[in-house]
């Protein structure tokens, strides 16, 4: 109906809540009318009349005319709509302006805290990572960063199952070292990273056990908590860890196991 969509446009777009809307639209199509004809012929409910009308005066919406009894008739809808439109406009920009400066005075005053070690490392320099889904989700996303380094001492998973994203990250050029046990081995015998392996495109050794797998891309560390049942769930629990002295430790023991290995 033509009714309800003037009331939507007028409660939407131009301040105005619903009896003052209803007041407005009413006054537009009588032209002039005292409080309680307006209660008789709109859905303003009487004790409310007095208030609505008078707060459409102040929103300039309506003129009032004194007397025994007030008599109230509408601005034209052209003149207050284009009216409001002004003032909108001149609001927005000074808030407009205000958010300006605010982020001015903001940024000046993190300045201590952007200039901190804290953003070299992000945010987060420790999860807690469950499942084989999320694991993934978790080495894809070291594999597809890693700039200069990766380090995998693997037992039975990435090496199989994330060999795409190892040999991306090479051929984007990072340097690889590889240690997996003689099962994966052999599972690996047809896989692209022999290929890369035997062009000396990446360095790849073997041992019977690794007592630690880890995964280390740049001075990102990922490795398993032991849990046999977990692991055979597939929901064993899992840390990432971002921080050059836990890298550190860890590179450490990759180099032991990097001894031990025998060339595949």
């Amino acid at each position: 109906m033509v009714k309800d969509r003037m009331v939507e446009l007028l409660q939407e777009h131009f301040e105005l809540n619903l009896y003052e809307v209803r007041a407005y639209v009413a006054l537009v199509g009588f032209g002039v009318l005292t409080p309680a004809e307006l209660a008789s012929v709109s859905e303003v409910p009487a004790p409310r009349t007095y208030d609505v009308l008078r707060s459409l005066e102040k929103k300039g919406f309506a003129i009032s005319q004194p007397g025994k009894v007030n008599k109230y008739r509408p601005v034209h809808p052209e003149n207050i709509l284009e009216k409001f439109i002004e003032e909108w406009q001149e609001r927005v920009k000074e808030e407009l302006e205000a958010k300006k400066k605010a982020k001015e005075e903001l940024i000046e005053l993190m300045k201590p805290l952007i200039e901190t070690e804290i953003p070299k490392y992000g945010v987060e320099r420790v999860w807690i990572v469950r499942g084989i889904r999320n694991a993934t989700l978790k080495t894809r996303e070291m594999f597809e960063e890693v700039k200069e380094q990766i380090l995998l001492a693997d037992d039975g998973y990435i090496a199989i199952n994330l060999e795409s994203d190892i040999i991306q990250a090479i051929d984007r050029g990072a340097k690889a070292k590889i240690i997996v046990t003689n099962q994966v081995l052999q599972r690996m015998s047809t896989s692209k990273i022999m290929d890369y392996y035997k062009a000396k495109k990446l360095e790849l050794k073997v041992m019977d056990k690794i007592e630690l797998p880890m995964l280390i891309c740049d001075e990102e560390v990922f490795f398993a908590l032991e849990d046999m049942a977990a692991r055979y769930f597939n929901y064993e629990t899992q840390v990432w860890i971002k921080d050059f002295r836990i890298k550190d430790l860890f590179e450490s023991k990759f180099n032991e196991y990097w001894k031990k290995a025998k060339k595949a």
